[in-house]
């Protein structure tokens, strides 16, 4: 597929992904612009032409509407295109929405990213968007200078990884054939310069593992080195798939050293996702018009919920969901969790002694498990 094609018209997986970045970047503004001396800094590496043929907006305006909403004349927004009839559409957008900081570059990703690198060391508040078209320009070397930045200034990482090329470039079953191809090889090298590392080997080869279980031990691990600088401490990742029985086509992956940010994307991917599959399964029948919510099961949520209050008895219910979301990463939203508490609370499986005007409970409601 080209790039040309890829613009053509919003594919299901981009529907997801455009959903969750949509849903991010105004809570994202509105929070850390109360801070007068938030300056930002956003860069999305991969632009695009600003819009697809069908009249959805792309990233770039995604992004400068909630910027412009926020934090208006105080961010600076650089959207980096290689294709040149791309730059020019998208240089084209911006100055017809008059959004004056936002920089349309032509040229390659790289070379943009590695000339930033020298203003990460500015008092900015930096967002990074990184969603190629592939994965040979996503080098981790580009990466790392964003999770080693002074922990004084705040940075968000988003990241697109293809999962198919994950697999393609791995060449797992031509390398057991061929271990000394020298074109696989290369493909390796391609592979661990972009997972910054060859940690990928042990899963990708595993022959106990489904290739969908290798594909997500990856994406841990490429977690895990995101945040091993204990700057970006807080990440999480969301698959973004075409149905629920159908392989992933990314994984939408982000760091952040805020569990606030966590929470967020928590809930938004969690709502991208099933808003998506609830539509694909449900479409053309009588359920179709029905929320994704209605068929979200409770009990789960009240289980889990009510083993984390016996294992942390007295912590609040703000401190208790912190812990769940980091163990728990997309399963359930936080609306969830509240309504699943209420319930333990009405069945006498877990009390709360705060004080408060009324029997609703709050975030900084202690709660204990009932001695039965």
């Amino acid at each position: 597929m080209s790039t040309d094609d890829f613009f053509s018209a919003k594919r299901p997986w981009s529907r997801i992904k455009d959903a969750i970045l949509g849903s991010y970047m105004s809570p994202y503004f509105a929070k850390l612009s109360k801070n007068p001396h938030h300056n930002f800094l956003i860069i999305d590496a991969f632009a695009g032409p600003g819009s697809f043929d069908d009249g959805s907006p792309g990233s770039p305006l995604i992004i400068c509407e909630a910027a412009e909403k926020y934090a208006y004349g105080r961010y600076e927004a650089v959207f980096v295109n290689l294709d040149e009839d791309h730059h020019l559409q998208l240089q084209s957008t911006l100055e017809e929405a008059n959004f004056r900081h936002a920089k349309a570059i032509h040229g390659d990703s790289r070379d943009v990213l590695r000339k930033i690198h020298i203003r990460l060391n500015e008092p900015l508040t930096i967002f990074l968007y990184m969603d190629p078209f592939g994965l040979k320009d996503v080098s981790f070397d580009l990466i790392r200078p964003f999770i080693e930045r002074n922990p004084q200034y705040s940075t968000e990482i988003l990241i697109n990884l293809q999962a198919p090329v994950l697999h393609r470039l791995a060449a797992r079953e031509k390398f057991l054939e061929n271990p000394d191809s020298q074109d696989i090889r290369r493909y390796h090298e391609t592979l661990s310069r972009v997972l910054g590392g060859e940690y990928w080997k042990e899963h990708m080869f595993s022959g106990d593992l489904e290739a969908r279980e290798r594909e997500e031990k990856v994406v841990a691990a490429y977690r895990s080195l995101l945040s091993s600088t204990n700057y970006l401490i807080y990440t999480g990742a969301c698959p973004v798939q075409e149905s629920r029985r159908s392989r992933a086509k990314y994984y939408m992956i982000f760091a952040s050293r805020h569990i606030d940010a966590m929470k967020l994307f928590n809930d938004e991917m969690l709502k991208a996702f099933e808003q998506y599959m609830n539509k694909q399964e449900f479409a053309e029948t009588l359920f179709a018009d029905m929320s994704w919510q209605t068929w979200r099961d409770l009990e789960e949520v009240k289980t889990i919920s009510q083993v984390y209050v016996q294992q942390y008895p007295g912590y609040t219910r703000s401190q208790l969901w912190d812990i769940i979301v980091q163990e728990n990463f997309m399963r359930f939203r936080s609306s969830e969790y509240k309504i699943a508490l209420n319930e333990l609370i009405s069945e006498n499986m877990i009390y709360s002694p705060t004080e408060r005007k009324t029997k609703r409970l709050n975030d900084n409601c202690v709660l204990y498990p009932v001695d039965k």
